[in-house]
């Protein structure tokens, strides 16, 4: 636009088709309004029994509204100045979405026998009649809504660099993300343990995905960057982010499927990103002998030759840690899905721990029969954060075509033990100690000839 100001503009257009079966062998769940009642709908025959609509090939209608502008800038508003201020905004979707989607919907029932069923009196399983389908749950074990929606972010991001005396560069950094029609998973027909089960006809025993969730993830940075300079270069960069959703529901976490305890709710669900980490200290550091006048690049004969072209990088990150859920396992009545449902919060102080614990088993209780637990997803802060790794190598130049690379890698040189997580089942003897550590330190040569 002007010597001082550089402006990209684009508008991209995506399209994922929902994926079909060669013979059609894909089952979708053909549901009533409020879920009163639902039966398989089979893409060979995509007519539902229950509504009578009629449903595309894929059983998920496509979506073809992933228009992506996206905007950047580069201004220096100073001539002559380092300082330049980069802000841009963009579109993104997530049209990949429907591979994970496909490969639950095949060969469900009634094409194959899949289905989840709770043991009690009206439902008695024995190994004699294990695979007989119960009358008071749906076969189909994964419906979808037909309407499905690619979900999409929003992302902005203001970038302001300049240079400083000593050749270092700094870039203070923000970043905000919002996500929309975000995946959201949950069971109908499911109430607490103790209440009375407030639609008997209805069916339960399957799970259902929409995409209605939401998200937000904010972060700012500031770095310090040396640049090369006789050998040395380093990086140092202090980030705080605060991500938030409720959107990650039939995703992956502590080792089980997330799925909203209460399908009534889900405004309930809205916690912490398992991801979350509220701050991060990350240190890069990389010397290269015999680089730069200072460096021995002069430095000539057998010296020369034993001294340069080694290289030492090493990279410690250090953080808060990343949120956990306190679990109370119990099924969710007509389905053989357990947890984790969450308990009670008490109101006690959940750091102040017992001696030789880390959290306050005072803190929770098991919800009152008939109620759903009130703590929070994600509401735990498990342990600080700690890593470091390092190299050390070189490469031996034997011939034109013949090279030798020789590196001594290590992961936790220090050896340090840093805990990953708390144990949080409130049912367990073990809540409040460590769930698991890091590493023990390892150490690597390996050496590799190129020709």
């Amino acid at each position: 636009m002007t010597p001082s100001l550089t402006v990209n503009v684009g508008l991209r257009w995506e399209y994922w088709t929902p994926i079909t079966e060669l013979y059609g062998r894909l089952v979708n769940l053909d549901i009533t309004p409020g879920f009163a009642a639902a039966a398989p709908v089979i893409a060979y025959n995509p007519v539902g029994e229950l509504t009578g609509d009629r449903y595309p090939a894929s059983l998920v209608q496509p979506d073809k509204h992933a228009f992506q502008p996206r905007i950047g800038m580069a201004w220096r508003p100073i001539a002559g100045s380092s300082l330049i201020i980069r802000p841009s905004y963009g579109v993104y979707y997530n049209t990949s979405v429907y591979q994970t989607i496909a490969t639950q919907m095949a060969q469900q029932s009634p094409l194959s026998k899949s289905f989840a069923v709770q043991n009690s009196a009206a439902d008695p399983l024995t190994l004699a009649n294990g695979f007989i389908a119960s009358p008071t749950s749906t076969q189909t074990t994964f419906g979808i809504d037909p309407n499905f929606r690619v979900g999409y972010t929003q992302t902005w991001q203001l970038q302001v660099q300049r240079d400083l005396p000593g050749g270092l560069v700094m870039i203070a950094n923000y970043i905000g993300i919002k996500g929309t029609r975000g995946t959201q998973q949950f069971y109908p027909n499911t109430y607490p343990a103790g209440a009375v089960n407030p639609c008997a006809t209805c069916l339960p025993g399957y799970s259902y995905l929409t995409s209605n969730g939401n998200s937000t993830n904010e972060r700012g940075s500031i770095q310090l960057r040396r640049r090369l300079h006789n050998g040395f270069t380093a990086t140092l960069q202090y980030t705080y982010a605060k991500a938030i959703d409720d959107s990650s529901l039939g995703g992956k976490g502590q080792g089980t499927s997330v799925i909203a305890q209460n399908w009534l709710d889900l405004s309930a669900e809205r916690g912490l990103s398992p991801f979350d980490q509220r701050q991060l200290l990350t240190f890069t550091g990389q010397y290269t002998t015999g680089v730069g006048m200072h460096g021995g690049t002069l430095l000539d004969g057998w010296r020369g030759t034993v001294f340069k072209e080694w290289t030492l990088s090493t990279q410690i990150n250090a953080g808060t840690g990343l949120p956990l859920t306190p679990l109370y396992p119990a099924l969710l009545a007509g389905t053989g899905f357990n947890g984790p449902l969450r308990p009670n919060y008490t109101g006690a102080p959940l750091y102040a721990a017992p001696s030789g614990l880390f959290l306050n088993p005072a803190a929770y209780t098991a919800p009152a029969p008939g109620q759903w637990g009130n703590a929070g997803r994600d509401s735990i802060t498990g342990p600080d954060q700690f890593s470091i790794s390092a190299s050390f190598a070189r490469t031996f130049r034997l011939r034109d075509r013949m090279n030798m690379d020789v590196s001594l890698n290590s992961s936790n040189p220090i050896n340090h033990p840093v805990f990953g997580g708390w144990q949080t089942n409130i049912l367990s003897t073990q809540f409040g100690l460590p769930a698991s550590t890091n590493a023990m330190r390892k150490v690597q040569l390996s050496l590799r000839v190129r020709f």
